[in-house]
């Protein structure tokens, strides 16, 4: 599980650099000049990453134990919480960092050109971090044309009717054991999954909002819903009746 990859990682960060002071892992400092280093409290800055990579580690238990008991939805706020605790690490430690600040804590001239590259970096970073929480929360668009289903977004395809087969609505689904590519935001899931009976899957559905519908396309399951439950009932409907044609 990904999470658990995440916990063990900031464990080893928080502990290389708290307590075996391997302050060359923390970017930024690692790129300095030696005499800028002469200038920055780097023992200051080490106690505040290692406690932010604690804290880091915690936070991705949480996740893996939330995915673990299915409460997904708690999973897109702890990554609003990593962002914050990223955004407020930043700020923060600059005061540690005396190419910027005086003695007296009062900002030096021409500092500013030192925060040039963490800035941009953060930028991109919550950019990117922004436009993957969106793309994975959008529900693919999925219609019926003349030749087949069509699915968009990353994952879709357009599925033929005449060789779609075993059509069913169903009610519930397997328990999920874990997704091998996709995305899972809240109770949005996109992409390639198994469930716990060792079954494969591609998904694209709101799983809180059943009923659901699958069919075997090239020896493949596929399943999905619509926004509303009348719109999957009306959809399923549709596709019981192109596929007997």
């Amino acid at each position: 599980m990904i999470w658990l990859v995440f916990v063990v990682l900031f464990l080893f960060l928080g502990f290389a650099v708290h307590k075996l002071k391997w302050h060359f892992l923390i970017s930024g400092y690692n790129t300095m000049p030696k005499e800028q280093k002469k200038n920055v409290d780097v023992e200051k800055l080490g106690k505040a990453v290692g406690i932010y990579a604690y804290f880091m580690s915690v936070l991705f238990a949480l996740m893996a134990l939330a995915h673990m008991l299915e409460y997904s939805q708690l999973i897109l706020p702890f990554i609003i919480i990593v962002i914050v605790a990223t955004i407020v690490l930043i700020i923060k430690t600059q005061k540690y960092n005396h190419n910027l600040f005086d003695e007296k804590g009062k900002w030096k001239q021409g500092a500013g050109k030192h925060l040039k590259k963490p800035a941009i970096i953060l930028t991109i970073s919550l950019a990117a971090v922004a436009i993957i929480i969106y793309f994975a929360n959008e529900r693919a668009k999925i219609e019926a044309t003349e030749e087949g289903l069509e699915i968009g977004g990353m994952y879709g395809d357009t599925y033929h009717w005449a060789e779609m087969e075993q059509v069913m609505l169903v009610d519930h689904l397997p328990d999920i054991a874990m997704r091998t590519n996709g995305s899972a935001i809240g109770s949005m899931l996109q992409g390639h999954f198994k469930f716990e009976n060792g079954e494969k899957a591609k998904l694209f559905i709101d799983k809180s909002n059943p009923p659901f519908v699958r069919f075997i396309y090239e020896d493949k399951t596929i399943i999905f819903n619509l926004p509303l439950e009348q719109q999957t009932r009306t959809m399923y409907e549709l596709i019981v009746e192109k596929t007997k044609q």
